[in-house]
């Protein structure tokens, strides 16, 4: 806990003890291992390199530990809090079939899912109070982020069959422009990507409506009332059914990938792992 709030205070907080007890926990230990867990600057703590090292068979022993038990008794007995946070896009077409399958699994743990932009998401693993993150974007992870892609996606300009511009061969940029744009939020994501390659020939967007709520974006589409440009996953039942038809401008059309990730000091529980690879396997 100590090593993922780096505040010894925040860690004895949430921990239900003392300070003083934490920091005489980690005296004690550092004395047995020998070595030095965490260097004291004013009043911040950092891990060690010895301490980076330690963490790691730290989170494994507990593994270990949690799977131990797990093989003794029933597996139905953990429970517990799962954070995690994921965009309304995954959260409409993914998450229904993952949780009804993770439930089964462990009835007695409770997933709290918190939908927010890249930032928010980010920002709030930063600071613990996100466990895991599943969202689609450019690819994200770096040397900060343990995780991985799981598929990708092609983002498409789409409308109804009713729009003229679904049954022309050839469509310019142009004349999607000149639609009435219903978006995503445009300053992250693939809307922001589409942006970039936009601006580099002198073209904007400018929708009528921005918002993250991509079921409401389907219905806006299916009657009719603009152009957006979304992840084929998202529509690709409305395509196969007829009621959204894509609008393909290859030039414009932007990679992205549904990833799921955590941060490189987060302990992942049994329960964790076990809802990590539901989502890996998932099928959409």
């Amino acid at each position: 806990m100590a090593a993922e709030k780096m505040n010894f205070s925040k860690a004895a907080q949430q921990l239900g003890y003392t300070q003083a007890a934490v920091t005489i926990q980690i005296k004690h230990l550092e004395k047995d291992l020998g070595v030095l867990l965490f260097d004291r600057i004013g009043k911040s703590v950092y891990l060690t390199d010895k301490g980076k090292e330690f963490l790691t068979y730290a989170r494994k022993i507990l593994f270990y530990t949690e799977e131990a038990k797990a093989g003794l008794n029933n597996e139905k007995l953990y429970s517990g809090v799962i954070k995690i946070g994921t965009s309304e896009s995954i959260l409409s077409t993914s998450f229904p079939k993952i949780i009804k399958k993770f439930h089964q699994i462990h009835p007695n743990m409770h997933i709290c899912i918190k939908t927010g932009t890249r930032d928010f998401i980010f920002d709030s693993m930063i600071h613990n109070e996100l466990d895991l993150a599943y969202i689609i974007d450019q690819n994200v992870i770096d040397h900060e982020w343990i995780g991985k892609n799981i598929q990708e996606d092609k983002v498409y300009f789409v409308a109804s069959p009713k729009n003229y511009l679904t049954q022309k061969k050839e469509v310019s940029i142009e004349e999607i422009l000149e639609q009435e744009l219903i978006m995503t939020e445009c300053n992250v994501g693939y809307s922001y990507e589409l942006s970039k390659q936009l601006a580099q020939k002198g073209l904007y967007f400018h929708p009528y409506l921005e918002i993250g709520n991509t079921d409401l974006i389907r219905s806006f589409i299916v009657e009719n009332r603009g152009v957006s440009y979304l992840p084929l996953f998202i529509i690709k039942k409305e395509i196969k059914n007829g009621t959204i038809a894509p609008i393909r401008i290859p030039e414009f059309e932007v990679s992205v990938y549904r990833q799921l990730f955590w941060h490189k000091d987060k302990y992942i529980t049994k329960p964790m792992n076990d809802l990590l690879e539901l989502i890996k396997n998932i099928k959409s």
